[in-house]
């Protein structure tokens, strides 16, 4: 009916290593960005970039102005319930 206390302290343990571990890679990255490389492209992202290589956003330069995107204040409801074209 009642949890063990060693079951606890297993579960506290992990937590604190687990926390100690965070803490050593954020301090790692944090000496050692300038020497972090980006990943070459995977297949599955290169996939990902192919399907939805057609679906990127205008330039804003090609973009029909429209009062609900121009405006200072809009949402992101109010440019996704844009009046259609």
């Amino acid at each position: 009916m009642f949890e063990h206390p060693f079951f606890t302290e297993q579960y506290t343990r992990h937590q604190q290593e687990e926390i100690a571990h965070t803490a050593e890679r954020r301090r790692s990255l944090k000496e050692r960005g300038d020497q972090i490389v980006p990943r070459p492209a995977g297949a599955v992202r290169r996939m990902l970039r192919r399907v939805f290589r057609g679906v990127a956003p205008q330039p804003a330069a090609t973009r029909p102005a429209n009062r609900a995107t121009t405006s200072p204040t809009a949402t992101v409801c109010d440019r996704t319930a844009a009046p259609a074209r």
